[in-house]
């Protein structure tokens, strides 16, 4: 059973047993106050002609009449006469013996008729007398009856009118819930930017807000997710590419060792390659580590002897600077940053060789340190190829690389900008690159002084 069946049938009942319970409370008040209504004018009736048959005969006997049988009946008779014509009976009786009986009146006694009866006894000396009143009150039971029978075709008419209002009604105030539903079963289906088309002030406007504003964050976490399953998918798709070549080549070059008679010169040749290429995925696996703990792990920043940072990259990549012919010049004007020194070191190592890759032999690297507009700026900038706006829009993006000939030669796999982002997120911070292709890039990565307080991140 829907939900506005359980509606409809809950309150038309309801409305149907509260109506009849209603009516007939009102009906049998009505009742009640129609027969006290006739028992107050039958007791006044009554009193008034017990008065009325006492002085007739206290007048008989002050004219010296003698009070008999007779005439005690002679007198009941002419008040019998007179109210039965208005419905009324009369009985007089003395010690238990009816002195005037009326048969023309209705007796209580039949079925069809139904009549109030009151007794009372004349005042002294009379009180051997008692007069018995009868009212017949069958129209009041006709007339209660009719009510009775005009309630029951009210209910039988209004029952069905009733219906068809309410369904009117609650199928109009459950038509959001209707276009909740539709939506919710279109959303279900995988159509995420199904949205429900409802303007109204009331709860259902406000729920059909809310509903919206939850299939917008479930469309966008869908979408997020569907483009970190695609990212994931090209980083996958992008390893296997970068690991077949060498692990193809480090196989051949082992079967060459171990299956042909070389001389030791072509040994020495395979062994430096298989050492290279071993060197090469090394470097590879622990990159992409590095990026699986940026992503995991919070930093504590502290402060960073720039002068320190600065001889560190120049320790660990003083051999690929003389073995390039490059020059490495650095020029720091702040003393500190804060930051994390280790992952600071790697930022500007892979921002180096990058550079070094990119510069031919004779030109110059520059490391530096400063302050601009109040933060403190590291920066690598170099004089080689430059890279087009397109691919400048890329770098960042894990496994992308540039050029890709020249990247093969370097043994690149295109993570090196990518765990720079990666550092620079971590410090919760920007980086931003700036290249001319044939002219030179420029990368920066902007932190706080050492002066300026820092919470943990």
């Amino acid at each position: 059973m829907r939900f506005w069946h359980k509606i409809l049938l809950s309150v038309l009942a309801f409305f149907i047993v509260a109506l009849d319970v209603s009516v007939i409370m009102i009906m049998k008040k009505s009742w009640q106050l129609n027969m006290d209504s006739e028992m107050q004018r039958a007791s006044s009736e009554q009193l008034l002609i017990a008065n009325n048959i006492y002085e007739n005969l206290e007048s008989i006997q002050t004219r010296g009449a003698t009070l008999t049988s007779t005439l005690i009946s002679s007198v009941a008779q002419s008040y019998g006469e007179f109210y039965h014509k208005q419905g009324i009976g009369l009985q007089l009786w003395e010690n238990d013996q009816l002195v005037y009986p009326n048969a023309g009146v209705p007796s209580v006694s039949t079925p069809e008729s139904h009549s109030i009866q009151l007794s009372t006894e004349l005042p002294a000396p009379y009180q051997a007398l008692s007069i018995v009143y009868q009212r017949d009150i069958s129209d009041l039971y006709a007339k209660q009856h009719e009510l009775n029978r005009f309630f029951v075709m009210i209910n039988w008419i209004i029952g069905p009118i009733l219906l068809l209002l309410l369904y009117l009604l609650i199928r109009q105030l459950t038509k959001p819930l209707k276009q909740l539903s539709k939506t919710t079963k279109t959303i279900a289906e995988g159509k995420y930017t199904e949205r429900v088309q409802l303007r109204s002030k009331d709860e259902f406007g406000e729920l059909a807000l809310n509903f919206n504003r939850m299939a917008n964050a479930v469309e966008q976490h869908v979408i997020e997710l569907s483009n970190m399953a695609d990212e994931k998918q090209r980083m996958v798709d992008n390893l296997a590419h970068e690991l077949r070549t060498p692990l193809t080549s480090m196989q051949g070059f082992a079967e060459f060792l171990t299956s042909a008679n070389i001389g030791q010169e072509e040994q020495q040749m395979a062994g430096q390659y298989i050492l290279s290429e071993t060197l090469r995925l090394k470097n590879l696996a622990f990159k992409l580590l590095d990026l699986s703990v940026l992503r995991h792990h919070p930093l504590t920043l502290k402060q960073v002897d720039i002068s320190d940072l600065f001889k560190s990259v120049k320790q660990i990549e003083q051999l690929k600077l003389d073995e390039a012919g490059i020059k490495l010049e650095m020029d720091y004007s702040i003393p500190a940053v804060w930051g994390d020194h280790d992952l600071l070191t790697s930022f500007l190592v892979n921002l180096v060789e990058n550079s070094i890759h990119a510069s031919p032999q004779g030109s110059t690297i520059r490391l530096l340190a400063y302050v601009l507009q109040y933060e403190a700026i590291l920066e690598v900038c170099d004089s080689g190829f430059g890279m087009t706006p397109e691919h400048s829009a890329r770098v960042f993006e894990p496994f992308y690389r540039g050029e890709k000939s020249r990247t093969r030669e370097y043994g690149g796999a295109g993570l090196g900008l990518s765990l720079c982002k990666q550092i620079a997120d971590a410090h919760q911070t920007r980086i931003s690159l700036n290249s001319t292709l044939g002219q030179g890039t420029s990368i920066r990565i902007f932190l706080q002084l050492h002066n300026i307080c820092s919470p943990t991140l």
